[in-house]
């Protein structure tokens, strides 16, 4: 008895799945033409902002520096580690 219940509770549930897949699979069936897909597309293109001048030459500023620094620090910790190594085989033999 338990079971019919549950599997009555379950088919609400698997149609209104089935019927959203099917009109998924419907949407990808109809083809756009392609002015429908290029007047989608500008549609979207309108709707980037772009930043200006300012931010990207603040970022820019921003990237290379940050670029410099961490090489600096890579190199200063290689340098180190370059020099324990010849430390560590020096005392061993």
């Amino acid at each position: 008895m338990e079971e019919n219940n549950q599997n009555n509770t379950n088919s609400p549930n698997e149609n209104k799945e089935t019927k959203k897949t099917n009109t998924v699979k419907a949407k990808k069936q109809e083809k756009s033409s392609f002015s429908d897909i290029v007047s989608d597309h500008i549609a979207e293109f309108k709707k980037i902002v772009w930043p200006n001048r300012n931010d990207v030459a603040k970022k820019t500023v921003t990237v290379i520096i940050t670029s410099i620094f961490i090489g600096a620090v890579i190199f200063c910790m290689d340098t180190v580690f370059t020099q324990l190594q010849s430390l560590i085989i020096n005392v061993l033999n």
